[in-house]
């Protein structure tokens, strides 16, 4: 009897001695957030060239075409929508890749 608490025993500090795996923290989930939607937007802002006015342009036509050009960007901004199912994948696979690295071996990092 003696023996199997024994081994109960042991097995418990096993257990209890086990380390857990690390997870990331909410500020840390913020901030990888925070950086992808702020790469999807600058690449989706560079999509759009900014309008260099001609000299002489009529200032009706010069209107219009900022006009055009402000509604294509907000389209294009629009488009870099963090709900969608391609940015949702990103960003749980760049969380997963960061808590493993969080729980990497220490040799490992080297």
């Amino acid at each position: 009897m003696k023996k199997i608490a024994f081994m109960f025993a042991a097995a418990a500090m096993f257990v209890a001695c086990q380390e857990a795996p690390k997870t990331a923290t909410p500020a840390q989930v913020d901030s990888i957030y925070n950086a992808l939607k702020a790469e999807a937007q600058a690449q989706a802002e560079a999509i759009v060239p900014e309008f260099v006015l001609e000299e002489g342009a009529a200032a009706i036509d010069s209107a219009a075409c900022i006009a055009k050009a402000e509604e294509a960007k907000a389209a294009i901004i629009a488009a870099a929508d963090t709900t969608n199912e391609a940015f949702k994948a990103q960003f749980d696979a760049a969380v997963k890749a960061f808590e493993a690295a969080l729980n990497a071996p220490v040799e490992a990092a080297k």
